[in-house]
Formats: C-alpha cells, structure tokens, sequence
C-alpha cells in the first residue's frame, strides 16, 4: 500500500497551496493508495483532509509536523495542537509517548550533515534514541541529504520511510512509503510503522532537490 506519509495543505500550512478539494485527484494519478496530512503546528488541516477521505472512501490519515528544539519532527497519534511554537524534544516525547503515538525525525539532514552538531548532543540523542523510523526519502531535500538520513538511519538500526512533504499537488507522490499490509485507519498506520513491513520509496520523476 503506497502511502505519502508527509503531505501539506493550506488549510493549515500557509506555506501550501494544496486544497483539500485536489488531494484524492491528484494522489490516484501518482499512484498512490493513501495519504498521511502533516500540518505544521496544527491539527485542523489533517481533520479537514481526514473528513473528505471519509466521505470519498480514499484513506487519508492524520499526523503533524512539530518544530522541536531538535528539528523538525513527525509525530502520529497526536490531534491537538503543541502547546509552545518550539516544542522542546523531551516535552514532545512524553506528549506523544503518553498518547500511544510515535515519533519521526523529518528531513534531518537538510541543511546540515551532523544532527548533534546543529541541535546539540543532548536533544539530538533523545531524538533518535525515541524514534522508530527515519525520513530517508524526502521529496524537498536534495539526493545528499537524503543519503545521510540514510546513514543516520544505519546508525541507529531504525526503519526508513518516504514523504513528498508536498507543497503543490504535483508534487504529491514524488516520494513515498510502501507498506506490505493494508492500512484502514490511524490506529492501523502507527502499528504498521511500528512493525516495520514497508520501505521508503521514490515516485516516478521524483524532484529531489
């Protein structure tokens, strides 16, 4: 099951220009089979998308793009907004632990090559170290960043996903996460990544970079 498991929309991410309205069109002619909506800081997007993927039988799942004084992090199982613009990485981490969710180091690559040197050994290690997966594959980083998640990957022996984190919707796609079983819901998704039955995987004509 191909799912995009780091999307925006404008909803709630000024930043995108995706409508609700274009997700389920423009997913089916990437070849996906699921979506996972990723807001920066706030949790109505991924409702809003969630509500139509229910009305149009299309699975569209909820998650979260937290800034954290360890980059920015997935977080699923979570639905209300962080309580502070920069969530400190212990703060998140028993947020999330607490609500039976998990957690996803986000492009940590992008921008620097040493996680520990830009955020500082502490937060990084409480990062990876309470982690499951790593967004290898990101569809906004370039090939060499996305080649040191990898490494980061390797070194903490975590799963490897992909995510477009689509801004527009032809970018939808252009990286994804190809889960073994199926996925019907929240619940399903956060225990599949936490199994590990899937890999990252980039789409036909991925822009990376």
């Amino acid at each position: 099951m191909r799912i995009d498991l780091h999307v925006h929309t404008r909803i709630s991410s000024p930043c995108s220009m995706i409508d609700p309205g274009d997700l389920i069109p423009w997913a089916k002619r990437a070849g996906l089979d699921g979506l996972c909506i990723t807001e920066h800081e706030e949790s109505l997007g991924a409702q809003v998308a969630w509500e139509l993927g229910q009305r149009e039988g299309f699975p569209i799942f909820r998650g979260m793009e937290v800034y954290t004084d360890a980059g920015d992090v997935l977080v699923f199982g979570i639905y209300e907004d962080p309580l502070h613009w920069i969530t400190p990485i212990g703060e998140l981490v028993k947020w999330v632990e607490a609500a039976g969710g998990l957690i996803i180091p986000a492009h940590p690559c992008r921008g620097s090559d040493d996680l520990h040197a830009r955020y500082g050994e502490e937060p990084a290690e409480l990062l990876m170290r309470s982690a499951v997966a790593v967004e290898t594959l990101n569809g906004g980083s370039s090939p060499a960043n996305n080649l040191l998640a990898e490494r980061l990957r390797e070194r903490y022996g975590l799963f490897a996903v992909g995510g477009s984190d689509a801004h527009y919707p032809m970018q939808l796609g252009r990286c994804y996460t190809d889960f073994e079983k199926p996925i019907a819901d929240d619940l399903d998704l956060i225990r599949e990544l936490r199994a590990g039955s899937y890999r990252a995987m980039a789409g036909n004509g991925a822009g990376l970079g």
